[in-house]
Formats: C-alpha cells, sequence, structure tokens
C-alpha cells in the first residue's frame, strides 16, 4: 500500500510576459523523500498568455428584503494543455525527486501542480504565491 505522493511550487516572479514557479516533488514510499520534500530545483515557465480566463456571468437578484443585488459567477473554461506544451507556452524542467513522468517526459506532479495552478487562477483571477499537492 502507497503512504502517498506530494509536491508543492512556489511564486518565484511574474512580469506582464512571464510566471516563473520552482516546485519540488516527492515520494512518501521512499526511505529519503526528506531530502526531496526541501529541493526546489524544478521549474515551472508559464507564458503571461497562456492563462485563460473564466466566463463571467453577472446578473443582478432580488434579496428576501426586497432590494436588489448583483451576483457575479465565475464559470471555469478548459484549459488546452497538449496546446500549450506543443506551442512551448508552457515549459517544465523536471525536479530531482520526481519518480514518473508522462508521456511526453514532463514530471506528473508538474503536472497535477499546473492543473490546480490554472484552476485557482480561474476560481479567484489572481495567481497563488504556494500551490501544493498530496495524494
Amino acid at each position: 500500500m502507497s503512504v502517498g505522493y506530494g509536491g508543492y511550487a512556489h511564486l518565484v516572479g511574474a512580469d506582464h510576459n512571464l510566471v516563473i514557479y520552482s516546485y519540488c516533488c516527492y515520494n512518501v514510499n521512499l526511505p529519503d523523500y526528506k531530502r526531496f520534500m526541501e529541493t526546489e530545483d524544478g521549474e515551472l515557465y508559464i507564458d503571461r498568455d497562456a492563462f485563460v480566463e473564466p466566463e463571467i456571468h453577472q446578473k443582478t437578484v432580488r434579496t428576501a428584503s426586497g432590494r436588489k443585488k448583483t451576483v457575479i459567477k465565475r464559470i471555469k473554461r478548459d484549459v488546452p494543455f497538449n496546446e500549450l506544451f506543443e506551442n512551448r507556452k508552457i515549459k517544465v524542467k523536471n525536479a530531482s525527486g520526481m519518480w514518473r513522468t508522462a508521456g511526453s517526459g514532463v514530471d506528473i506532479m508538474a503536472l497535477k501542480i499546473l492543473f490546480k495552478l490554472f484552476n485557482e487562477y480561474q476560481e479567484k483571477g489572481t495567481l497563488p504565491e504556494v500551490i501544493s499537492w498530496y495524494s
């Protein structure tokens, strides 16, 4: 039975063109996993125009007291990750603690962190400072 796998990323820098995260990943099933928990040697490079904006739905509703209130709903859209990797809008330098890669050679944990990053960006509209994943 597996104990688990984890990873986290920190925002290193962002400007109008590029966002950079450093990340690490670790396999808790290995005896020396703590060494990898402290080593953020993986990097995620994301072009600013790769971030997909959500659909914004806005409507006015009447509350129980009779007042009108505007409700804003953010609807997430699909992110074309394959296209973004092919066009080099997303680049990944794998971390030393990786244990499995996807068919393209990208670290599985980096992909999970990217999925969570894009999801959180669409939910809140800002880049998160820290993203973590544990399964």
